[in-house]
């Protein structure tokens, strides 16, 4: 039974079409009347295949290149060589992004002669372009083809068969493209095959030269490269992208950072990016371990190499510098080691050198630019590392106008400053990110910035100089003051070089990470702490997790890292290809987010971009996988507004909406169904969802299966829905993953663990949309014919919210008396209903009898962690912030990876909440003995609003400023976090044991009395988010009278206390409540005075006038039944359709005043 029907929703007409039909992978019954397996043949037979055609042309050449290989290499394309198939055949250029070891040459071998009529193959040097050519005979004389195979050199004989064109496949070299480019642009090429595009990158002529082979003009280059385009620009550039061209070009992704602005040309003309996608997963066992000092570190490092063998790296930080990288060679050759100095090669050499294995240790500095620290891809060969101390970033204290020093020295002591020094601390860095790589000699001959970077020399010197400064940087728990010949050097630790260096031991090949062992020697705690802290800021993964040696099995391990060094050597042989490789899949994630597509792809390392129709899709490796990641940009279908009642068809007894694709106009910001209506309006560019599907559907078509993953609530499971229906027919492995926080473990567990589609929650979720539209819609006619005003709207919560805050605003005109004063300095406040009595309390307070009495010890108890309610209510008292930017902060918070979903009405607690995020923090700054966890609710998949790792704000605020996070408005973002971690780690602290008494202040004729906090016995949670004050028991007690005021007796509504209204009387959802609230301000019947709701006449008169008329669809009670018919449909438990019975006699309003037809303009919840 058909739930839905989508609107231009077949994938092969067009048409409309159910989604019975999409989630079986079918076209509409007009284009295949009778259901067949065989979609293609059935269309073809039918003479009907029109938009599937380029699809099921694939298949067909798929399954011929499939027969093709296998008959050339022996075995059958695996999973990502299918998927590098497909884009070629539909003549798609893209850069090859797999590990060590999976097939990328043999590949492009196989599609040279695969592909008609001409190849051309560019290697870096004769000597590969030569064994290239050998390769393809060999390749050739198996397949039993006659192919001309061609590679060039300066011979008269080859150069007359390469100009007269008498060859199939032409193998050279850079330098032959450059000397030869005016011959080669006589040919047309069905294939280009880049082997290695860092030297092609080198020479930009020849990146020029290529595209031009590619068909691209002059005019075209000159545009990708242009600075500073404009909107028309990027327009054009995306026409040509979509342009099909006759030549496929296919490169490796770079090992090194490319240089220049030809990179560009690949990723506006191509829509690919050509830098490495690099990998940051790691698999290897951290090991710490505390030394007396360098000496002891180097001794007990030599007994451990004898114990772990041949393929060890060996760092020491820059602060020993390179003489004493020699000692210590030295030190371990006299304890028969065979150790390697990096100082005695040139790069190329000393990796030739390590590449042979014959070597027990290879000795460096644990610094980024060193050449063992990164760039050293050798699986097959390291086996561990060894830090003989932790690395780190010295900085003299003794400054220079070098901008990329006084930035390092800023970040460094930023947590250290002021609030209003840091606020100009941060200025400061932001202004120098611009000039990084700018010489202090370089300053001269730009004055005004030599200035500023003078200036901002002066405000650090000012603060390097003052011994109280220098003080606190020798007390704080992280920064370390060093002085060493003379001089004083500041000392934090170097979390990008351990992670690089320490990578080093564990490289992604074919089949997964090769296991590593990292072993850290630290004399200095503070060095260590620095470190971890540092690594904890800059690395989201949550795996660098230090052991003791005692910890570990050492024997096991080495032995687990040895077998990997075997499989590694095999594959790079050749000799287990075939079975390791059928276990890597090629996997797309769909997320609704661009900036979550982004978090997650960058947790795995540095993604490589892919633009497909101008949907952007993040390509990475990781395991077994390789991860395609890209974003649905929200919701993608909507009701239509022109089809049956409000956009849903009545059949009989049964209703079906019908959905079509989102268009926006993005000027002015609104979004429609219909295409015209939006064209009447719209003054810019109107943007169509079915583009992003369009999009998603050449990525779906291409992998081996895809995880929808969108928003894990009711709203977040239509999308998924939508998604699925229009994926379908393109791939038969679709599954929803659902992660509840940003993280790499939790986005790792859900890919593991993906689920089946949720129908039941689907169907809640089309019955809610549509009892909005009906009822909505219904009495926004009704409005509009009454008032004569067409933009006047109705909903089935807005209005009964609105009626709550019309009753809260009468009842607030009667007052009552608050009497604020103080005892010992400290201020209490009473309120009191006889404004005369009150008054008179004011007057004579001083006269009061005050006195403690009662005396008893007691726990008080933390506060449960935040849901959604709750964080808008404290954010809209403590930070004045509306729900709707308390809102968009939240998802911009989560979409980073800092909190766990925010739309959630449950304070529960997982585990790795508990474990993972707590206790490492409260046992770290506070001490174990403080941690008390506590789940704060049982079971369930949604869970409270809390940080997802253990980062404490001013660390946050760091990352901000350091450029590693991006959050859109990063001071108020930071303020929200700031509550949500200190209300969270409160949550997980012990008790606090207090003394408390009643605090009693006495007249004849008036008592009051309040219980206070008179000592703290045992600190608890009140070290994190103290909700008690100490109360100074100091006798005769001091009291003063401060204010008097006349307030109401039941106070006006805050945004945060509608809220919490809403949520208690089982209104709305999490999803809905800042919404709702919003839509009270948009439409004028609600406005905010100094942070308090007040109705509008307006407002009053559209609730009066809909309450008296229309009771029954106005009220709470209804609304709240439908919220809980809702729910149980979601459980399974209500048939839907039963409640749309129901809510569709709303449509009886409208015969009464005359309205039956839809309207062309709406306004909805």
């Amino acid at each position: 039974m058909s739930l839905l029907i989508i609107e231009r929703g077949c994938p092969n007409c067009g048409g409309a079409i159910s989604d019975e039909r999409l989630s079986k992978g079918l076209p509409c019954s007009k284009c295949l009347p009778k259901p067949e397996e065989e979609v293609c043949e059935a269309l073809e037979k039918l003479n009907k295949l029109r938009e599937l055609k380029p699809y099921c042309e694939t298949d067909r050449r798929l399954g011929e290149f499939e027969s093709f290989f296998e008959r050339a290499v022996g075995a059958r394309p695996w999973s990502l060589q299918r998927l590098w198939a497909k884009r070629v055949l539909r003549k798609e250029s893209f850069a090859i992004v797999a590990p060590t070891g999976v097939g990328k040459t043999t590949f492009g071998f196989v599609t040279s002669l695969f592909l008609e009529p001409k190849a051309l193959l560019i290697f870096p040097t004769k000597l590969l372009a030569n064994q290239a050519g050998e390769r393809l005979r060999e390749l050739s004389q198996r397949l039993g083809l006659e192919k001309r195979i061609l590679v060039y050199e300066s011979k008269k004989k080859v150069k007359e068969q390469f100009l007269s064109g008498g060859f199939d496949i032409l193998c050279g070299t850079n330098m032959f493209l450059h000397r030869n480019f005016e011959n080669l642009m006589n040919f047309r090429f069905k294939f280009i095959f880049i082997d290695d595009i860092d030297s092609f990158l080198k020479r930009s002529k020849n990146v020029d030269n290529l595209f031009k082979l590619l068909g691209f003009t002059d005019y075209e280059i000159k545009l990708a490269l242009k600075e500073n385009k404009t909107e028309k620009d990027w327009d054009r550039l995306s026409q040509i992208r979509k342009r099909e061209r006759d030549t496929v070009l296919i490169v490796s992704s770079a090992t090194l950072k490319p240089k220049g602005n030809r990179v560009f040309l690949f990723r506006n003309l191509l829509g690919f990016d050509v830098q490495k996608a690099v990998t940051t997963v790691r698999n290897i066992v951290d090991v710490a371990e505390p030394a007396k000092d360098l000496e002891d570190a180097l001794g007990r490092s030599a007994e451990l190499i004898k114990k772990l063998g041949k393929g060890g790296l060996v760092y020491l930080s820059v602060f020993y510098g390179k003489d004493k990288v020699e000692e210590v060679v030295e030190f371990y050759r006299k304890g028969g080691i065979k150790a390697i100095n990096y100082l005695d090669y040139k790069a190329e050499e000393l990796y030739k050198t390590l590449e042979k294995g014959e070597f027990d240790v290879a000795m460096g500095i644990s610094h980024i630019t060193n050449p063992l620290v990164r760039g050293l891809d050798l699986p097959h060969v390291i086996r561990y590392a060894i830090f003989l101390d932790p690395p780190k970033h010295v900085f003299p204290t003794e400054l220079t106008l070098q901008p990329s020093l006084l930035h390092s020295m800023l970040l460094a002591l930023l947590n250290l400053f002021e609030e209003e020094d840091r606020l100009k601390a941060i200025e400061y860095i932001n202004y120098l990110k611009r000039y990084l790589t700018m010489r202090d000699e370089d300053l001269d001959k730009y004055p005004r910035i030599k200035e500023r970077v003078q200036e901002i020399k002066d405000f650090l010197e000012g603060f390097l100089t003052d011994r109280e400064f220098l003080k606190k940087i020798e007390e704080s728990e992280d920064i370390s003051l060093v002085h060493r010949d003379g001089q004083l050097f500041v000392v934090v630790g170097d979390a990008n070089s351990y992670i690089q260096a320490s990578g080093r031991t564990s490289r992604f090949i074919a089949g997964g990470m090769t296991k590593g062992l990292s072993i850290l020697f630290y004399s200095d705690p503070k060095a260590f702490r620095s470190l971890k802290r540092r690594l904890a800021a800059y690395f989201m993964q949550s795996d660098v997790e230090f052991k003791s040696l005692e910890e570990i099995d050492l024997e096991k391990l080495i032995k687990e890292i040895d077998e990997d060094r075997g499989r590694a050597r095999l594959i790079l042989e050749h000799k287990v290809a075939q079975k390791i490789k059928d276990l890597f899949k090629t996997t797309l994630v769909v997320v609704e987010s661009p900036n979550k597509a982004k978090t997650i792809a960058s947790f795995f390392g540095k993604p490589q971009m892919r633009l497909v129709k101008d949907t952007i899709a993040y390509e990475v490796p990781l395991g077994e996988r390789l991860l395609v990641i890209t974003a649905s940009l929200g919701h993608v279908l909507d009701l239509v507004t022109d089809k049956g009642f409000f956009g849903v068809l009545e059949d009989r007894d049964r209703f079906i909406p019908v959905y079509d694709t989102i268009k926006r106009c993005k000027p002015q910001g609104i979004q429609h169904t219909d295409y015209e209506y939006l064209k009447e309006r719209c003054r810019g560019k109107i943007e169509d969802k079915l583009t992003i599907i369009e999009g998603l559907r050449e990525v779906d078509y291409e992998v081996d299966e895809v995880f929808i993953a969108t928003d894990p609530d009711a709203e977040g499971e239509k999308i998924a829905y939508d998604l699925f229906l229009l994926l379908r027919p393109f791939n038969v492995n679709l599954k929803r993953a659902e992660f509840h926080e940003v993280t790499p473990r939790a986005f790792q567990e859900a890919v593991e663990s993906p689920r089946d589609f949720n129908v039941n929650m689907v169907k809640a979720q089309i019955v809610r949309r549509v009892l909005d539209r009906w009822v909505g819609f219904t009495l926004s006619r009704v409005l509009w014919k009454v008032f004569n005003k067409n933009w006047f709207s109705a909903g089935r919560v807005q209005t009964p919210v609105l009626g709550w805050v019309i009753e809260r605003y009468e009842k607030s005109r009667e007052k009552k008396g608050e009497v604020i004063f103080e005892v010992n300095g400290q201020s209490f406040r009473a309120e009191i209903e006889d404004l005369t009595v009150a008054r008179s309390v004011y007057e004579e307070l001083e006269l009061a009898r005050v006195y403690t009495h009662s005396p008893e010890e007691t726990e008080k108890k933390p506060l449960p962690p935040y849901s959604t309610d709750t964080i808008l209510e404290d954010a809209s008292e403590k930070l004045h912030f509306s729900a709707q930017k308390t809102m968009k902060l939240l998802q911009n918070l989560f979409e980073a990876g800092l909190i766990t979903y925010h739309r959630t009405d449950s304070t529960r607690v997982s585990e790795a909440g508990r474990y993972l995020v707590a206790k490492p923090y409260i046992s770290e700054k506070f001490g174990e003995e403080y941690f008390y966890p506590r789940s704060w609710g049982e079971g369930g998949a949604h869970e409270c609003i809390r940080p997802t790792r253990p980062l404490e704000p001013s660390n946050l605020r760091f990352m901000i400023t350091a450029g590693l996070i991006d959050l859109e408005e990063p001071e108020d973002a930071l303020k929200l976090y700031k509550l949500i971690f200190k209300r969270f780690i409160a949550s997980q602290m012990r008790p606090a044991r207090v003394r408390v008494e009643k605090l009693h202040v006495e007249l004849p004729y008036y008592d009051w009395e309040e219980e206070v906090v008179t000592e703290v016995i045992e600190h608890g949670f009140d070290l994190m988010f103290p909700t008690f004050r100490v109360f100074e028991k100091k006798e005769p007690f001091d009291i003063k009278p401060v204010e008097f005021r006349e307030v109401p007796k039941v106070p006006l509504f805050t945004q945060g206390t509608l809220i919490q209204e809403m949520k208690r009387r089982g209104l709305g959802r999490p999803s809905t409540y800042a919404h709702i609230v919003q839509t009270l301000l948009d439409r004028g019947y609600v406005k905010e005075e100094r942070g308090r709701l007040i109705p509008t006449k307006m407002g009053i008169e559209v609730y009066n006038y809909l309450r008296k008329h229309y009771p029954d669809y106005t009220s709470e009670e209804l609304t709240r039944r439908l919220e809980e018919a809702m729910d149980r449909i979601e459980r399974g438990e209500l048939d839907y359709l039963e409640v749309l019975r129901e809510a569709h006699k709303v449509k009886n309003i409208l015969v009464k005043v005359g309205e039956v037809s839809a309207p062309r303009e709406f306004y909805y919840e």
